[in-house]
Parts: structure tokens; sequence; C-alpha cells
């Protein structure tokens, strides 16, 4: 939770929060194409199934940022990367998007569907620290 780990808002929203972080800085040699790829459009609650949502809207919140993904799978115990100058296909307005490295280190999240519920219901939560810390 944003409150916990003794975040701010202004740090949940700036986007180079996590350009220091080991675990989501582009590797060269590293290869990524077989890791899982997550738009935000897939998590938005304002979004149709056939403008990119993939989920069901009680997992869902409004408007999630790349940063607040990131902040869900570090949560999550999940290895990412942040893509910041991609594009979702469907939507060219929203920039960024995450790959996701599945199953997991601890293997209790499978497949892609079941971590985007995960972050998803994380994801609430976050929102809701930010807004109570406004």
């Amino acid at each position: 939770m944003v409150k916990e780990q003794g975040l701010n808002i202004t740090n949940v929203y700036n986007r180079d929060i996590y350009n220091n972080a080991e675990n989501n800085t582009i590797d060269e040699s590293k290869d990524y194409s077989r890791w899982k790829i997550i738009y935000p459009n897939y998590l938005n609650k304002k979004k149709k199934v056939n403008e990119g949502r993939r989920i069901n809207l009680k997992y869902c919140v409004s408007d999630p940022t790349v940063d607040e993904i990131a902040l869900a799978c570090k949560e999550l115990n999940v290895s990412y990367v942040i893509e910041k100058k991609k594009y979702y296909p469907r939507d060219w307005l929203i920039e960024g998007r995450i790959r996701i490295k599945l199953p997991n280190q601890n293997n209790d999240i499978l497949n892609k569907f079941e971590l985007m519920k995960k972050i998803g219901l994380k994801l609430q939560t976050i929102k809701v620290n930010v807004e109570s810390n406004v």
C-alpha cells in the first residue's frame, strides 16, 4: 500500500519513481520477448471490452497508470519491466506498458488473466489510499 511504503501522492504519480529500481530497468542483454504484456487499458473501468478492457469491472479502476500497475506488481512480488515509450494500438493516447514474467518466483500466479485480477484488486487499494491522502 502507498501509505505503508512511506510514499506520498507526488511520488506515486512521478513518472520517474521506479527508474532506479533493480527489477524494472531494461537490460539489453536479457530477452523480454516471452514476458507477458499488460497495458493500462486492460484494467481501465472506463473502457468497454471492444476498447481494450480485458477483465471484469469489479477488478478494474478508473484510469490506471503504468506507475500504479508497477506498484501493484511490486507488492505482488512479480518481476516486471516498464516500457514507457510504447503505446496501446487501440488507444495511442495512453503511454506505457509493463512486461511481466510468468510464472512468478513463487509459482502462485500462473496465467495472465489471474495476474490481471490480482493487480486490479491491488490497484483498488492503491487508489483508495491515494485519494485519502489528498
